[in-house]
């Protein structure tokens, strides 16, 4: 990884240009709401009660902004379409407050006042508010970038509280002075249409000036989170490529291993084995169906199917919340996906869970050291997920391995072990069967004989049961005293995967 840091000095000049910006869009906020005010209270029945409705609407149509803005505001690039729509919406209030004065709404009472409360409050305060999380992400990165341990042992703060706190400070000190400068000078001067224009207008001025970023222009790996759980050392880092050609990635890592990764605008999966698992569930799943995946890292997987499918009821079993938590915030979960996530251990949240109520299964553990957990790979545990199944269901599991090579029988004892309790397997593999190094494959299994099992996935070809290797170290996995792990020559020829009932390809 390339050094991208900067020094305090350099990182705290362009952090100047971020507060700036806080202010000005503080300053609108102010002026805003004095001439949505000006215009809701003017000749207004009631003026309490109508005071009263527009400090709400500013209130609510604010914190619903700041709320709806926050998980999104953790790109490295220019949050431009933020400062373009909230320019767009303070020229739409602009525009209705210049019908408003012209054809004196206010005559129509409770109707009018309450379409005035949305347009001219609720709408440009809503994306101000989503403009601000961006905000206060870039003032956190210019903190990190020149943060010194010693410092922040010192001060008891971390990057994104200074950044947090400056930028809200910015946007408070912008709020006073939008208000006195509305109140005294330009609402008595101007009409609160125009006024709202000219706001709007003057928003787009910061898109004038490119943002900096504390990256080097030749990119690099930087990590914007790092927790230290009982179960290991988490980290989310963004990936920036040099100049800018492709869009940066984030990436969870625990234990140091990679776990999860996304593009950061589009949340599309950088993993190829989990937009090969994302192709296969949708050919093969109807929509509504009940999902429970082992393993939730990024949840990557689970809120696309969740996006693709509204109607799917999704579980999710992950052992870290602090993994979770780093979803939400940096990976784009959001609480509308709907997914019920159950903290604990894969196979024992598993075992209380309900006997035949799900469709499909993923099992998609991993413990730092890319390797299915052994306690998950035997045919005990897999009997119990076998049992978690509807009728017609799908087991799904990721293996990390090499099909060839060292750490084969480790491999193919896993497969053979899925295929010991599932009469219906299909193996896919990523890279090619003979390809000498770790690769993601996707093996599928049915509890129904004869199911049918797409012939690939996604980009993931197949490789028929028939042809797997015979290796005589292979064995079919158990819990430690409920037998001895037998080899692969003892065993009966179904189980020993030599002629494993083959799965119909569609």
């Amino acid at each position: 990884m390339e050094d991208t840091a900067v020094s305090a000095t350099e990182s705290r000049r362009p952090a100047a240009g971020v507060l700036a910006r806080a202010a000005l869009a503080g300053v609108a906020l102010g002026i805003a709401a004095f001439a949505a005010g000006s215009l809701i209270l003017y000749e207004a029945q009631g003026v309490l009660s109508a005071a009263g409705g527009l400090v709400a609407t500013f209130a609510a149509a604010l914190a619903a902004g700041v709320w709806a803005g926050s998980p999104g505001a953790r790109t490295g690039q220019p949050p431009t379409w933020r400062w373009v729509g909230a320019g767009i919406a303070l020229a739409l209030a602009g525009g209705f407050g210049t019908l408003w004065v012209h054809f004196g709404w206010e005559r129509f009472g409770g109707t009018a006042r309450a379409l005035a409360l949305l347009f001219l409050v609720g709408v440009p305060v809503y994306a101000i508010g989503f403009l601000l999380p961006a905000l206060t992400a870039w003032s956190a990165e210019f903190h990190a970038a020149g943060a010194d341990e010693d410092d922040d042992e010192r001060t008891g703060r971390s990057p994104a509280a200074r950044g947090v706190e400056e930028t809200v400070l910015a946007v408070l000190l912008g709020l006073a002075g939008g208000a006195v400068m509305g109140g005294l000078v330009l609402i008595p001067a101007f009409s609160p249409g125009p006024l709202l224009l000219g706001v709007g207008a003057l928003l787009t001025f910061p898109l004038v000036f490119p943002r900096e970023m504390p990256v080097a222009a030749s990119g690099g790996e930087r990590v914007l989170h790092e927790e230290e759980t009982p179960y290991g050392l988490v980290r989310v880092a963004e990936m920036v490529h040099p100049g800018g050609r492709r869009q940066p990635e984030l990436r969870l890592y625990v234990n140091d291993e990679l776990e999860s990764g996304e593009l950061e605008r589009t949340g599309a999966p950088t993993f190829g084995y989990i937009a090969a698992a994302e192709r296969l569930l949708r050919d093969t799943t109807s929509n509504g169906a009940a999902y429970l995946f082992l393993g939730g890292g990024a949840c990557t997987l689970p809120r696309r199917i969740a996006e693709d499918d509204p109607g799917a009821r999704i579980t999710v079993v992950e052992l870290d919340p602090a993994i979770t938590r780093a979803a939400y915030r940096w990976f784009g979960l959001r609480p509308e996906h709907g997914l019920a996530i159950l903290h604990g251990d894969a196979r024992a949240v598993a075992s209380a869970l309900p006997r035949g109520g799900y469709d499909r299964l993923v099992v998609d553990v991993y413990g730092g050291d890319e390797m299915v957990p052994a306690h998950l790979a035997t045919v005990e545990a897999l009997e119990g997920f076998r049992a978690l199944l509807k009728p017609g269901g799908l087991v799904l599991v990721n293996l990390i391995g090499v099909a060839a090579g060292a750490g084969e029988c480790r491999f193919w004892s896993t497969v053979h072990t899925v295929a010991a309790v599932f009469p219906a397997v299909r193996l896919y593999h990523q890279l090619g069967r003979d390809y000498p190094e770790r690769q993601n494959f996707l093996l599928a299994a049915s509890a129904e004989a004869g199911a049918s099992l797409p012939a690939r996935a996604g980009h993931f070809d197949a490789w028929p049961a028939d042809e797997w290797p015979g290796l005589p170290c292979a064995a079919v996995l158990r819990d430690r005293g409920a037998g001895d792990e037998a080899p692969r020559a003892a065993l009966p020829e179904r189980e020993r995967g030599a002629r494993v009932e083959p799965a119909s390809a569609d």
